[in-house]
């Protein structure tokens, strides 16, 4: 047995140990608690995670005593907007004095995207098998199963190294940097030997790979497909699923782990029992996670836009992830217009799209047309844009191929890229 097979061997043990089993239970029997139990479940456990960070945690008693605040302040989730709200700068400055626990009991994280500078955070080894129950039983509702064979596009495989096959967990890894036309052949006889039951990647590899598939008349049939960590756009989601004859169920959550929703078959975003207490303002989400004490964030702002579903009254759930506040491009009176994905509605000959901003009132919208993409297309995009924009935005088009798309170092994708420096 090789050391690398010892390694995936080591590592499923590890993950889907007794630990994994204990945890995955208790979210089983959580799902089937009324809602009445589950929010008295809610309030206990966002008291215990204050009163854990105003005793253990430097930066929160500071914060909290600043704030006229005791221990006993919090005795039930009506006393929440007594707490101030914190945020990612917030967090970058005190990370090390968030802690509850000796660094030596925590491993760093870190947040990732295409633009910015990434956020750190800590989680041990609790946290993170938590976090693999609550991904496990969101899959494992949708008909995945652990032994089910998976594909798994990967921007972590070394660039001189096109596919793996973890035994251990029966997954077939592709490097999402090898998705390209030379490669398209190779890749589609690999995953149709393999038979896959599911696929997983982020939702920009799978489109990737969707649109060299559909170049070269080539489709798979894959059951399941599970996307995370980026917004899934629907001009994403229309070719994936055709491709691929698949169903898409989209993941979102957090670095910090403050925040969990996955999507079931009403299309709408629903959270996890007992990951974490959401609030909505302004279109945000005010998170405190409960899975991570080592590293409590308690009142924590996302960034991320979401629209709330009709149906919501009151409860978490969301029609839609609309993105990140970097998703946006700013006019010349420092307007910032997000929302674009609504300009490539109904331009059905359009593979993938990407807007570049490397000057305030200027964009390069970035094509990759299909083969029945005309001039009239062009211009009802480029009307689209402007009803968006207004007349003053400069727009300017170029097509390129998939591997022309700006993707982060881990791959990672944003509709709109700005690229005007932040001050």
């Amino acid at each position: 047995m090789t050391y690398r097979l010892i390694k995936d061997l080591i590592a499923y043990k590890i993950k889907f140990g007794s630990g994994f089993e204990k945890e995955l239970k208790k979210i089983v029997d959580l799902s089937t608690c009324s809602e009445q139990k589950l929010l008295d479940l809610k309030e206990k456990e966002f008291v215990k995670q204050f009163r854990n960070a105003f005793e253990n945690s430097k930066f929160y008693k500071n914060l909290y005593q600043s704030h006229g605040l005791t221990i006993y302040s919090v005795k039930n989730l009506s006393d929440v907007n007594k707490l101030p709200i914190i945020n990612k700068s917030i967090v970058k400055k005190n990370s090390a004095d968030i802690l509850t626990k000796s660094r030596l009991m925590v491993f760093k994280a870190y947040s990732s995207g295409t633009t910015g500078t990434p956020l750190q955070v800590y989680r041990d080894f609790s946290s993170t098998i938590k976090e693999y129950a609550y991904g496990h039983f969101f899959q494992q509702m949708h008909g995945y199963h652990l032994g089910d064979p998976v594909v798994s596009l990967r921007g972590v495989l070394d660039r001189n190294t096109v596919s793996y096959f973890d035994k251990s967990n029966n997954v077939l890894y592709i490097s999402s940097f090898h998705l390209g036309a030379d490669e398209i052949g190779r890749i589609h006889k690999m995953i149709t030997d393999f038979q896959p039951k599911v696929i997983k990647a982020y939702p920009s590899s799978m489109h990737i790979l969707a649109t060299e598939l559909y170049k070269a008349n080539l489709e798979l049939n894959i059951p399941l497909a599970f996307t995370s960590s980026e917004v899934l756009h629907d001009f994403q989601r229309e070719i994936v699923e055709k491709v691929f004859n698949t169903k898409i169920f989209d993941w979102y959550g957090n670095a910090e782990q403050t925040v969990a929703f996955g999507q079931f078959n009403d299309s709408y975003y629903h959270e996890f029992p007992l990951y974490s207490h959401t609030e909505f303002a302004d279109n945000h989400l005010i998170t405190t996670g409960f899975i991570n004490s080592a590293f409590p964030l308690i009142r924590y702002k996302v960034d991320d836009m979401i629209q709330l579903a009709p149906t919501s009254n009151g409860t978490c759930v969301v029609q839609k992830i609309e993105g990140r506040d970097d998703d946006y491009v700013i006019l010349k009176d420092g307007q910032r217009i997000g929302r674009l994905d609504l300009a490539f509605k109904k331009i059905n000959q359009l593979l993938a799209a990407q807007i570049i901003q490397n000057t305030v009132g200027e964009i390069t919208v970035n094509l990759i047309p299909d083969k029945g993409f005309t001039k009239l297309d062009n211009t009802q995009l480029e009307q689209n844009l402007k009803a968006l924009l207004g007349n003053d935005c400069r727009i300017k088009f170029e097509k390129i191929e998939t591997k022309g798309l700006i993707r982060s170092n881990r791959g990672k994708f944003n509709l709109v890229v700005s690229q005007i420096e932040k001050k």
